[in-house]
């Protein structure tokens, strides 16, 4: 009988590693004298061949990142600076007629990696590859399991957003009331109004990472569908459809200059540093403005001469856009799959990969990062120009289909991977010109790009700067951001509509977080927030602060928007208006000090208690049984020598208007030994004791917790201390 060949069954530490995904948190510094594992194990047919008939490797670039190429063709790997390399599998026993293999190998250095494996009878020169085999008969073909070693700080962080232009604006709401730079800046700031500062971000709140918008030069066109014609883009226009990569805004600068701009930011870096604050920039990479230009960047790579930095690219390199819809018999006829052929082919808006799901009039450019499985629309999503669906069939695939094979000739075509390079030299640029103080990217509608150009830029990124963190913004169903969790650090909750609830109860938030555990893994990372530049707020700041306090009590990254310390009810318009906060600083708002000082109280008892940033967790059920609807109730805990636990129960009054009590009942497998005091981390006195006498662990397990809150939104952060 002849033989028939088949490999599967690929687990990477326990898990199934078929389009699975392993998140690990690594700190560089540390790796060297003790380095993360991982455990990777792999059956293949054997149809009574012994082990030694067949030779069995793991076919990975794990910890390569620093030979990062866009393509690597499969002869090219294995030797000392290849990005792809071969590790011979060792045999450890049989599961029924299959042979197992395994291999441990070492985690040294953060970045997006694949594995799978391949096979062939020893001697023989025919590899067998996992990617050709389905798991069973019927089903699609096996594909890589995805590594993301992430920067073990990425789980501490605390963001605050921040619109550079509107943070400390003046009132009149025009161009010449705008803020700029100068303004976050302690010694720097000349128009005499400062009650905004790096330092209110972090003393005064508590926060340790500074997210700011976009601070790229912005387009000046955009296309004015009602005139179908090109209309001015100044007012402000959206800082998502940048027009150069590779310079500053001028708008922020005090004097309008680009060159002082560029001096502001790196001042802005270097203060930043000096009061603990890491500083993520905010970027779309999919699309661009009409008016895009080469930069300097451009020229660093050759890819255009000096004399040509400031011509648009939509111009002399068309082929780096995607070929817009044409009009044939009156039907619209797509191309999002091909590059354009000349400035007229561009596509006249982005995301041309949604099929105008999603219209930006000023976003003129869609970059073609080559074809691939998920470019086609959103099943039932797709509609004309003017916002009519249309039924669509596209054969090689649509936004939900990652088949993700690992040889891809996405990056084969010259300017393809020409455009790759241009976006992969765009964060290395910018932490040397930060001297190396970039610390991380907010990715604007990350899904339009696809994964292997990601991990490529995470790499890249990587090599400048090992500790670089990634967040994604994901918009879409959970298939895609899935995807897009296989290659970031952080992604952004798709339920951030639960956190600026005043209804919200704790169900809702219990299965919104146990959903992206069973989406994401439980050791993935989600920013979960109320209110951002995108959503609408909630005018209730107390409300805000007890939703923040339940976000900094999650595994992940809580996050705030500037506005939401200080009671603002909205998004502060940033495309159609020059809007301001001036209202918001000068006038006489109640407890506007007091609802800080809880962010503030908060974000240190996040710090305090590292069990608050690691994964394990318990959500509390009452004594009698069943959810305390209005309390939100969790038990957070880490492992420590012995026989006990470090742990910190964290209660929050959802209810807007009234106070609320409940017992509830800590879980058995949550270890503790002796006498306990708890002390709540963010009341007034965080070392005052809250019980009358020490509690037994048997008598703490037996008639839980008693949780009573005077207050609407009370917050209470309760660290259960041996004695």
């Amino acid at each position: 009988m002849a033989y028939s060949p088949w490999i599967g069954n690929l687990k990477v530490n326990g898990r199934w590693g078929n389009y699975g995904t392993v998140k690990l948190l690594l700190d560089e510094t540390m790796s060297g004298a003790n380095p993360g594992r991982l455990q990777v194990t792999v059956e293949i047919a054997a149809q009574d061949i012994p082990p030694e008939g067949f030779e069995v490797e793991l076919f990975s670039n794990l910890n390569r990142r620093d030979f990062v190429k866009t393509h690597e063709p499969l002869a090219d790997s294995g030797g000392p600076t290849s990005y792809w390399m071969p590790y011979r599998m060792s045999y450890q026993g049989r599961s029924f007629d299959n042979l197992v293999f395994t291999l441990e190998l070492p985690v040294v250095k953060c970045g997006a990696y694949r594995i799978t494996a391949r096979y062939r009878g020893a001697g023989s020169d025919t590899w067998w590859w996992h990617n050709d085999f389905a798991p069973w008969p019927g089903q699609q073909l096996q594909r890589d399991c995805a590594v993301v070693v992430s920067p073990q700080k990425a789980a501490q962080a605390r963001l605050y957003e921040a619109n550079a232009l509107t943070v400390e604006a003046l009132a009149g709401g025009s161009y010449e009331n705008r803020s700029t730079l100068d303004d976050f800046l302690s010694t720097h700031d000349f128009d005499g109004f400062n009650p905004f500062q790096l330092t209110y971000i972090t003393k005064d709140l508590g926060f340790n990472t500074l997210w700011l918008m976009p601070v790229f030069p912005n387009t000046q066109w955009r296309w004015d569908r009602q005139k179908w014609d090109w209309a001015s883009n100044d007012s402000p226009g959206s800082p998502y459809s940048s027009r150069d990569y590779w310079s500053i805004n001028r708008w922020l600068a005090d004097n309008a200059a680009p060159a002082r701009a560029l001096e502001l930011f790196q001042i802005l870096f270097r203060e930043a540093s000096d009061v603990d604050l890491d500083v993520f920039i905010d970027l779309a990479f999919n699309h661009a403005g009409r008016d895009v230009i080469y930069g300097e960047g451009g020229v660093d790579l050759g890819f255009c001469t000096m004399q040509q930095e400031e011509e648009w690219i939509r111009q002399h390199r068309p082929s780096w856009c995607t070929r817009g819809t044409a009009f044939v018999d009156g039907h619209s006829v797509p191309y999002y799959r091909e590059a354009a052929r000349s400035d007229f082919e561009c596509a006249v808006w982005a995301p041309a990969d949604r099929l105008n799901e999603h219209i930006w009039d000023d976003a003129n450019v869609d970059w073609f990062f080559g074809d691939y499985s998920a470019l086609g629309p959103k099943p039932g999503r797709a509609t004309d120009y003017w916002g009519n669906p249309v039924t669509h069939w596209d054969p090689k695939g649509n936004a939900e289909d990652e088949r993700d094979i690992l040889y891809s000739d996405l990056a084969s075509d010259n300017e393809t991977e020409r455009l790759w390079q241009y976006f992969g030299y765009i964060l290395p640029y910018w932490i040397e010109k930060t001297g190396g103080k970039l610390a991380g990217i907010r990715a604007d509608f990350a899904q339009g790009l696809p994964n292997h150009l990601w991990e490529y830029i995470v790499n890249r990124t990587r090599k400048a700067r090992w500790d670089f963190i990634f967040l994604a913004e994901v918009l879409d169903p959970d298939v895609i951001q899935y995807r897009l969790n296989r290659v970031f650090d952080v992604l952004t909750t798709k339920d951030h509509h639960l956190y600026r609830m005043n209804a919200v109860r704790m169900t809702d938030l219990f299965h919104s977080l146990e959903a992206e555990s069973a989406l994401f893994g439980g050791e993935a990372l989600v920013m979960h927030n109320g209110s951002s530049h995108d959503e609408v707020g909630n005018d209730d700041k107390w409300a805000m602060m007890a939703r923040y306090a339940v976000t900094a009590s999650s595994y992940g990254l809580p996050m705030v928007f500037m506005g939401q310390p200080l009671g603002l009810p909205d998004k502060l318009p940033f495309r159609d208006s020059w809007a301001n906060m001036y209202k918001a600083w000068t006038e006489d708002i109640p407890d506007r000090e007091a609802v800080g000082r809880m962010y503030l109280k908060i974000n240190q008892a996040r710090d305090a208690a590292p069990e608050l940033r690691e994964p394990n967790r318990y959500f509390l059920s009452l004594v009698e049984g069943g959810f305390h609807e209005e309390i939100y109730s969790v038990a957070r805990w880490r492992g420590e020598d012995g026989e006990r636990d470090a742990v910190t129960l964290v209660f929050v009054n959802l209810d807007i208007s009234h106070g609320n009590a409940g017992t509830f009942r800590l879980p058995g497998n949550i270890r503790l030994s002796g006498q306990y005091q708890a002390r709540n981390l963010v009341a007034d006195d965080p070392n005052r004791r809250l019980w009358p006498a020490a509690r037994s662990a048997q008598e703490i397990h037996e008639n839980g917790i008693y949780v009573v809150f005077t207050l609407p939104n009370e917050v209470q952060y309760l660290k259960l201390e041996p004695v």
